[in-house]
This record gives structure tokens, sequence and C-alpha cells, in this order.
């Protein structure tokens, strides 16, 4: 038992496996303009990096989109989506990004929550909504509500993202679920969306990292409630084991395969994400080499910072495979414990230590085994793990998979 009195030694390093984003800071957009039908607007953006945090991109934005099969990826709604989800990490109190974004796009009713430090907690995240209407495929005028959700943007946040529970959904991003579609509803009824208004709105989904995460599992319970929704998310880890694409089709999620973030938890534990993967490219794909050429141009020209590449290009096998270790299957690993170790849940230690003594005792000494092996590998990889999880990364891949 001598090995779980000092916990920090068992949860510090694998903690760092399945931290999902960085804190950022992002700029003031510009005024909106029309321009041959469509919107554009100037974008102030988090980048994701601690050495040129902020940025501002050109977003251009089309109501007709919204006409259209939530089913059809739409390629221009995407890029707006990353650019309003990395919009989205702004401040402690208010985010002046997203909600003057919105309100550019001419979205109305505009509010945000959880933005303050005190209201976050491990069930909580910050998100954004607002309200427009929009001509529907029949061309009757039907409500429009976004809901841009943040990716992790305080410490109190990295425990839920860390609790995969015991349940069918991942426990910290479910608690954050509910929490929002609870607001969600509130908000509807209070902006007087209700009866057949609220059975035709149609619901825009986006979010980075964490915020992928909950909006992925949101729009899977807004799509089970037989809305209308467009969801688009990126860099989003897993989220269920019931995740899957039949039936959610209107789920889009751009992940990268070198992106730690989005295979944890692991596949090998039977978690999945909700709807279609959309693959960013990566080492080894044809093309790749081109692709590579005009995203570090792109990333340049966004950040003035070069792209990062792993040195080793296994470290991201390397990591999942000693997380593998630590916990082989999500039927004999203890979760519970598990979660408690990385997230230094004292209390929850002691407890399930007592109750199991000598699985603590086993998965305590498998930790600090692993922790020996990621230490070196963490510590040199750190900038290939920023360039290929980042708000700015991401936007550029995407434009360079165009």
């Amino acid at each position: 038992m001598k090995k779980l009195q000092n916990p920090k030694n068992l949860f510090r390093l694998p903690a760092l496996l399945l931290v999902w984003t960085l804190l950022c800071a992002c700029a003031l957009p510009g005024a909106a303009a029309k321009e041959d039908g469509s919107l554009h607007i100037k974008l102030g953006i988090a980048t994701g990096l601690r050495e040129a945090p902020a940025a501002e991109l050109d977003c251009a934005w089309d109501d007709s989109w919204f006409a259209g099969d939530p089913g059809t990826y739409d390629s221009g709604l995407a890029r707006a989506a990353m650019a309003l989800s990395a919009a989205a990490y702004e401040g402690e109190d208010d985010p002046p990004g997203v909600r003057q974004a919105l309100e550019d796009l001419g979205f109305d009713r505009v509010r945000s929550y959880n933005y303050h430090a005190a209201a976050l907690s491990a069930g909580k995240t910050a998100y954004t909504f607002g309200l427009k209407t929009v001509l529907d495929e029949a061309g009757s005028l039907v409500h429009l509500a976004a809901v841009i959700i943040r990716g992790t943007g305080s410490y109190t946040e990295w425990a839920g993202n860390l609790n995969v529970g015991e349940g069918r959904d991942h426990q910290g991003f479910a608690a954050a679920r509910d929490e929002l579609l609870a607001n969600l509803d509130r908000y509807l009824t209070q902006a007087k969306v209700t009866g057949k208004d609220r059975e035709t709105t149609r619901f825009f989904l986006t979010g980075h990292s964490r915020g992928g995460a909950a909006a992925n599992l949101t729009a899977a319970r807004l799509t089970e409630e037989k809305n209308t929704v467009f969801a688009y998310t990126f860099a989003s880890p897993a989220v269920s084991l019931d995740g899957k694409e039949e039936g959610y089709q209107n789920i889009f999620n751009t992940v990268r395969g070198d992106d730690l973030v989005t295979l944890v938890p692991l596949g090998g534990w039977g978690y999945r994400r909700y709807g279609a993967d959309i693959p960013l490219p990566v080492l080894g794909d044809e093309g790749y080499d081109e692709a590579f050429k005009a995203m570090s141009k792109a990333y340049k020209d966004l950040t003035g910072r070069s792209y990062s590449v792993y040195k080793d290009p296994s470290a991201v096998e390397d990591m999942t495979a000693s997380l593998g270790r630590l916990a082989p299957d999500v039927k004999r690993a203890n979760l519970r414990l598990l979660s408690a170790l990385l997230t230094g849940d004292l209390e929850g230690v002691s407890a399930l230590v007592e109750a199991d003594p000598s699985g603590a005792v086993s998965l305590g000494r498998a930790a600090l085994e692993i922790s020996a092996v990621l230490t070196p590998l963490l510590q040199s990889e750190r900038a290939g793990l920023t360039s290929a999880h980042c708000m700015a990364g991401y936007l550029c891949w995407m434009e360079a998979a165009e």
C-alpha cells in the first residue's frame, strides 16, 4: 500500500495523456459585410499556441446551408464551424470573440454560459447560444439555434475530461451534455420558441476537443429526439460505448489520426464517437507531402510559427499502447480507480483502495512503471502534440485537404 501514499507520482504523468487542450485567448472579430449573397466577417480566433495565441481570419457564412440535408457534409459549413469553435476560447468572464461573431452573423439573443471560472466544475462546460430565422427546404421560415461549445478552458474541467466512469457514456462529457441541454431548453422557452416552432427548430452544434465531445453527445441526443441537427465537431475524444455512425449521419467529426486526444478513451475499450469521422491527412497517406506543404504555408501565414511534427513518428502509438497496458480493457480495468488516480481524487482513491486493496496496488504499480516510459516521450513530443491538436492546426489541415 505504500505505493499509493504519494498519489502525485501515480496520476501526474498519465493525466497528461488525457488533457484535451491548452488555455487560449482570442481577438475580437471585425464587422460583417455581404458579398455575392454570402455573409463574410473578420473573425478573431484562438490558435492554441502559447507563443502566438490569437489570429484573425475571414469567415464565410450562408444561411442556405441549413435548408440542405444535414446528412450531407458541407465543407463551407465545416470551415465556419471550426472557426467559431476556435473563437469560443476567450477569457474567464466573457467570450467576446464568439459572441460578437454570432451577432455579426445575424443571430439574436446571444448568451454565454459558464465562462466565469467560479461557475465551472467537472460536470460543466462553457458554451454560447444564438437564435435566428432561416428558410427551410420548403421556403418556410424556421428557427436556427446555434450551440458553440468551448474546449477545455479551466483546470476544473480537466477532472471531467478524465472521468470515464462506468456507464455507457463517458461520465464527464455526459454530465456536461445534460447541463447544457437543460439550459438550452430554458433558453428556447424564454425566447418563446415552443410548440410547433420548437418542433421545427434546426440546431447547429460545434466544438473543439472537450467542446467537440460535448457537442457530439448533445447532437446525438437531439437527433434521437427527432430534431433537425447540423453537427460538426473537431478533435473530439471518443464519447460512448454506444457511439456509432448508423442513425447519426448528420454528425461529422473531423479528426487526425496522430492527434492523441481523438484516440482516447481507447477504441480497445469500445469507445467511439457518434456520427461519421472525417479524417484529415496523416503521414503515410497518399498525397500527404503535397497536403503538408500547403498546410504548413497556411499555418505559418496564420500564426507566424512553423508547424511542429513528431520527432518519433510512432510517438502517439506508443502513448496509447502505454495507456492500454495500464488498463487493458473496460471490463477488467477498474475505471473508477483509474479515473480517481488520473484526476487526483484522493478521497475517491482512499475509498476504492479500501474496497479493493489488491486491485489498487496492482493498478498503482502499473501506473508508476508506465509513467517512467511516458515521461521522456511526453516531454520530447510536446510541440508535436500541440500542433496536432490545436485549433490553428485543424483549420490549416482542413484548408489543405480542400
